[in-house]
C-alpha cells in the first residue's frame, strides 16, 4: 500500500513539471537558510558550555560609580585574588588570567638555523593552575597546570608547537615572548576546542608576569580589561550572599577613597559571551536578541515557502477534482486521499531536502568567511544535526501539505466527476489572498529592517568623527620601548610620503584606552568623575586634524619637564562645570597619583570610541620625549604615496628593532572594525531578504502561470471584444497589487517598532524616514508587477482563435 502511495505520487508529480520545480526550488532554498543559521545558532549557544563546571564559573567585575555615570570593567584589581584567597568568602576554586594580544615570539637560533620570529594569532594567557581545573575543555589538563606553578613555563597547543617547531619535539625548548622573555616549553597539549571565548595557543605561568608588564601588582589603582578573576562557586550557592562576602573582604583591604566607588559583581560564564558591557578574549560577543533574530528569520523563509506549496496545491485542484472523484467513485476515502496527497508533498520536501544539503555544503565556507567562524556541515556524523534536518523535513510536510491534502480530499464525487465544483470550495481563493497577504508582509518587513540596518551603516561610516581619519598610518610600538625610534624621528618625517608624525599612547579613536581619577584646580579631593587620557608628543593634536576652541597646541616639551600640557575636550570643560572653554585655559590638573599638568587649550569633540556609546572626558597629555606610555608610531600619508611611506618606515623600522616583524595598520580600518560584527550580520541579512523576496516571487509566478491557464478562454473572449494588452495584465495584476499594498500597511508599522528599539542601541544614529518603507514598498511592488507581468502579457499575446478553441 505504502509503495503504491509513493508510486502515484511520483507520477503525479512528473505530470506536472512546473508546479513541482517550483515547489522544490522554493523549499530548497528556505531549508538550505534554515540550516545553515541552525548551525550559526547552534555554535553560539555552545560557547563555553562544554566545561564540566560551566553553570558554578562567574567572572568578577567592577563597576565605578559616579555622578556622570558608571564605568564597568570585566577585569578586577591584581590584589584581589591573594586577598579573596586569603579571606575565603565562600569560593571553591579561582584562577586569575591576564590576555596579551598581537605578541611576538621568538624562537632563538640553535646553531644551525637562524631565529624564526613568529605573530601570535590568538592572545597569549598568563594563567594560575587552578585554570585548567575551572576549564576542562573536554581535555582533562589538571595535571598539565602544574608545569605552570614555576616562573618562565610555558604550555603550547598542538598547532602553536608544530608551527614553531616542525621537526622537532617542543617540550624542553626555549621561545621568547617580544625577545623579553624567555620561556621553557614544559608541555604540549590538544588544541582547545573552537567554541570558546578563552581562543588561547600560548600558556604562560602567572608568576611570570611581574616581569612582563609595567603594573604594580601590588597596587589597588591598577585596572586593566586584559586581567580577569574566574570564581568557582559551589553548586547551587546564593550569588547574592557570595558577591556581598566578597565586596565586604576587598573593600576591607583597598584604600578608603576608592571604596565608595566600587561595586563588584558576579558575571555568570554562561552569560559571558551575550553580554557586550564587557570584552572578552575572544573579542566576540553576540546578543541573544540577535539569535533570536536569525531564528525568526529561518522560520519566516520557511513559512514563506510552505505558503507556496499550499497556494500552489489549491491553486491546482481544479486539475485534479476528477482524479479525487474517480478515486472516490473507485472506494478510496478521505483518510487514504490525504495519506496520498501528503504522500506527493513529502516526496516535494525530501527531493528539496536533499538540494539543500548540498547547496549547505555549497554555500558554508561562504558563510565561513562573512562570519569569521569555523563551521562544519556533516548531516551523519552530527546527530544533532541531522535530528533538526528530519524534524524540519517532518514539519513542512505538514505544515505545507495538511491542508491542500484536506481540501482535495473533500471534494465531493459526483461534483468532481461533472466538473461541477465551486471555484472558492476548488481553489481556496479567499486563504490564498491571506497566504499571499502574509508571505509579502515578511518580505516587506525584512526588506525595511535592512535597508534602516544599512542606513545606519552607512551613516557610522561617513560621521564626521571630528578629527582626520584618512591616510594615517599606525605602527605598534607596544612590543618594544619607544625610545629607539624616538632616535629616528628626524628620518621619519623626511620619509618620501609621510608628511607628519606623532609618537602617541593611542589614536584618537580607539579600544585602547587608559582611564583615571584626577583633581582640579588644587581641589583636596577626585574630580566626581574619571578622565581618558590620551598621551602624545606635540604633533598629535595637528596631524589628526584636532580643532581647538580655545588656547593654543602643544609646543615641544622635554621629557624632563615636571608639568605637563594638557588639552582637554568640550564634555570635560562641562562636566567641570566651566560656562565657556576660555574658563579652563591655566587650570592646573593632577591625573592619577603623579602626573601634574596645565591646561592650555580646549578642543571641541570628537568621538573616541564607536558611535554606541556617548563622548567622553578626555584629557590629551603632552608626554615630549618620554617614551614609557608611547605605544604607537602615527604617520600621515601623502596622497598617492602609500607604497613609498610603508616602505620607508619599515626600513626605518628594521634599523631600531632588526628583531621584531614590522606591522602597520590604517587607522580608517581600524575603526571600521568596530562595526564588524554589525556589518556581516547585516550582509547576512541582506542575503536572506532576497532570498525571501525570490521566494515570494517564486509562488507569485506560479499563481499566475496557473490563473493564465485557467482563464485561457475568457481572454481570448476579451480580446475578441476589444480588450488591450494592457487591460488583460491589469485584470491578472490587480488582485496581487492590492495585496502587495496591504501587506505594505501591515509591514510598515512592524518594521518602525522593531527598527526604533534597535536604533535606542546607538548613542548616535540615523533618524526613521518615510524614505526606507517607500523604497521598500516600492522594490517589492517592482519585483511583483515584473513577476506577473511576464505572464501576463504571455497570455495577452497568444491567438484568441486558439484561445476559443480551449475547452
Amino acid at each position: 500500500m505504502l509503495k503504491t502511495y509513493f508510486l502515484t505520487a511520483y507520477r503525479a508529480l512528473l505530470r506536472n513539471r512546473s508546479y513541482s520545480i517550483l515547489n522544490i526550488l522554493g523549499l530548497s532554498l528556505s531549508i538550505t537558510c534554515s540550516l545553515l543559521l541552525f548551525l550559526v545558532i547552534r555554535y553560539e549557544l555552545s560557547i563555553d558550555k562544554f566545561h564540566a563546571a560551566a553553570d558554578q564559573i562567574y567572572r568578577l567585575t567592577v563597576h565605578e560609580n559616579y555622578e556622570s555615570g558608571s564605568i564597568r570593567s570585566g577585569s578586577v584589581h591584581f590584589p584581589a585574588a591573594g586577598v579573596l584567597r586569603n579571606n575565603n568568602p565562600g569560593i571553591v576554586e579561582m584562577a586569575q588570567v591576564y590576555g596579551e594580544e598581537e605578541v611576538q615570539v621568538t624562537v632563538p637560533a640553535n646553531g644551525q638555523e637562524p631565529p624564526k620570529y613568529f605573530n601570535t594569532e590568538h592572545p597569549v594567557a598568563f594563567i594560575e593552575p587552578e585554570f585548567f581545573h575551572l576549564f576542562d575543555f573536554g581535555l582533562n589538563l589538571q595535571d598539565k597546570g602544574k608545569a605552570l606553578k614555576e616562573p618562565n613555563m610555558a604550555i603550547l597547543t598542538q598547532s602553536y608547537a608544530a608551527k614553531y617547531f616542525p621537526d622537532t619535539e617542543a617540550v624542553g625548548k626555549v621561545i621568547s615572548l617580544n625577545n623579553k622573555l624567555n620561556l621553557k616549553v614544559a608541555a604540549v597539549i590538544p588544541d582547545l576546542p573552537k567554541n570558546t571565548d578563552f581562543p588561547f595557543g600560548i600558556f604562560v605561568s602567572y608568576p611570570t608576569l611581574k616581569n612582563y608588564i609595567d603594573y604594580d601588582l601590588t597596587a589597588w589603582s591598577a585596572l586593566t580589561s586584559q586581567q580577569n578573576l574566574y570564581l568557582k562557586l559551589p553548586a547551587n550557592a546564593d550569588t547574592a550572599q557570595v558577591r556581598t562576602a566578597i565586596t565586604k573582604t576587598l573593600k576591607a583591604q583597598m584604600p578608603e577613597k576608592k571604596r565608595e566607588r566600587l561595586i563588584f559583581v558576579l558575571q555568570p560564564l554562561k552569560n559571558l559571551h551575550y553580554d557586550s558591557t564587557y570584552e572578552t578574549y575572544s573579542r566576540r560577543t553576540t546578543s541573544m536578541e540577535v539569535l533570536g533574530i536569525m531564528a525568526v528569520i529561518g522560520v519566516f523563509l520557511l513559512a514563506t515557502a510552505c505558503i507556496n506549496f499550499i497556494n500552489l496545491a489549491t491553486a491546482q485542484a481544479t486539475k485534479r477534482s476528477k482524479e479525487v472523484g474517480i478515486r472516490k467513485v473507485l472506494g478510496s476515502n478521505q483518510k487514504q486521499l490525504m495519506l496520498q496527497f501528503l504522500g506527493e508533498t513529502f516526496l516535494l520536501t525530501l527531493a528539496a531536502g536533499l538540494f539543500s544539503v548540498v547547496l549547505a555544503e555549497l554555500t558554508l565556507p561562504f558563510l565561513n568567511r562573512l562570519l569569521d567562524l569555523q563551521l562544519t556541515f556533516s548531516l551523519l556524523e552530527e546527530p544533532g544535526l541531522l535530528l533538526f534536518f528530519l524534524l524540519e523535513l517532518l514539519v513542512v510536510t505538514l505544515f505545507a501539505g495538511l491542508y491542500p491534502a484536506f481540501v482535495l480530499s473533500g471534494f465531493q464525487p459526483i461534483q468532481a466527476l461533472k466538473s461541477k465544483m465551486a471555484r472558492q470550495q476548488m481553489a481556496g481563493i479567499s486563504l490564498r489572498k491571506g497566504l499571499v497577504l502574509v508571505q509579502f508582509t515578511i518580505c516587506q518587513l525584512l526588506i525595511i529592517c535592512t535597508l534602516v540596518v544599512s542606513e545606519q551603516m552607512r551613516y557610522m561610516r561617513n560621521k564626521d568623527l571630528g578629527f582626520n581619519k584618512e591616510a594615517v598610518v599606525l605602527v605598534p610600538l607596544y612590543k618594544a620601548s619607544a625610545e629607539k625610534m624616538f632616535a629616528y624621528r628626524q628620518e621619519i618625517t623626511k620619509l618620501p610620503g609621510v608628511q607628519q608624525a606623532s609618537f602617541i599612547f593611542s589614536p584618537p579613536s580607539s579600544d585602547f584606552s587608559y582611564t583615571t581619577n584626577f583633581t582640579f584646580d588644587n581641589q583636596p579631593h577626585n574630580a566626581a568623575f574619571q578622565v581618558n587620557m590620551k598621551l602624545s608628543d606635540e604633533h598629535y593634536i595637528s596631524l589628526f586634524g584636532i580643532k581647538l576652541l580655545a588656547g593654543r597646541d602643544f609646543t615641544h616639551q622635554p621629557p624632563t619637564d615636571t608639568i605637563r600640557q594638557i588639552v582637554i575636550n568640550q564634555t570635560m570643560q562641562r562636566q567641570l562645570g566651566l560656562k565657556s572653554p576660555e574658563e579652563a585655559l591655566g587650570k592646573k590638573m593632577l591625573l592619577g597619583r603623579n602626573m601634574h599638568g596645565i591646561i592650555v587649550g580646549v578642543a571641541k569633540d570628537y568621538h573616541q570610541n564607536s558611535l554606541r556609546e556617548s563622548i567622553r572626558p578626555i584629557a590629551m597629555v603632552n608626554m615630549g620625549g618620554a617614551s614609557s606610555n608611547i605605544y604607537f608610531l602615527a604617520a600621515k600619508v601623502a596622497p598617492g604615496q602609500t607604497q613609498n611611506a610603508i616602505q620607508g618606515l619599515e626600513k626605518v623600522w628594521q634599523k631600531a628593532y632588526p628583531d621584531y616583524i614590522f606591522e602597520y595598520q590604517f587607522l580608517d580600518q581600524t575603526i571600521a572594525d568596530f562595526y564588524k560584527e554589525d556589518q556581516r550580520r547585516n550582509t547576512l541579512f541582506r542575503i536572506f531578504s532576497g532570498i525571501s523576496i525570490f521566494i515570494g516571487c517564486l509562488g507569485l509566478y506560479g499563481l499566475v502561470s496557473f490563473m493564465a491557464t485557467q482563464r485561457t478562454k475568457e481572454v481570448g473572449i476579451r480580446k475578441v471584444m476589444g480588450a488591450s494588452l494592457w487591460d488583460i495584465t491589469y485584470l491578472f495584476s490587480k488582485e496581487f497589487i492590492q495585496l502587495v499594498l496591504l501587506a505594505f500597511l501591515v509591514a510598515a508599522p512592524l518594521a518602525y517598532y522593531f527598527m526604533n528599539k534597535w536604533l535606542q542601541d546607538f548613542e548616535y544614529r540615523i533618524t526613521l524616514s518615510p524614505a526606507a518603507f517607500l523604497i521598500a514598498g516600492m522594490v517589492t511592488m517592482s519585483i511583483a508587477l515584473l513577476t506577473m507581468s511576464f505572464q501576463a502579457i504571455k497570455a495577452a499575446r497568444k491567438n484568441p482563435v486558439l484561445a476559443l478553441k480551449t475547452e
